[in-house]
């Protein structure tokens, strides 16, 4: 199945190399069709002590998350404010 990755801030680095586009545009993924949210950042070497937070089709996520055909799966860096 095919699902749409965006990463964002410094997650860009972990743009896979080869795949067309600016940095800061998404990018599809081709995946089992059991995959799951962190079967996406396995396969992007995100660390989880890199920390961030994942949301799918715009809804908060958790790593166990399955995935279906057509979603796209958010990376954000963690947040600091004052």
């Amino acid at each position: 199945m095919d699902v749409t990755v965006k990463l964002h801030g410094v997650l860009r680095r972990h743009r896979p190399k080869g795949v067309e586009g600016a940095p800061h545009h998404p990018f599809t993924m081709n995946l089992p069709a059991t995959a799951i949210v962190n079967d996406i950042r396995v396969s992007l070497v995100l660390s989880q002590d890199i920390g961030f937070v994942v949301a799918v089709n715009g809804e908060a996520a958790e790593l166990s998350t399955e995935l279906r055909q057509g979603d796209v799966v958010y990376f954000f860096p963690p947040a600091a404010g004052g």
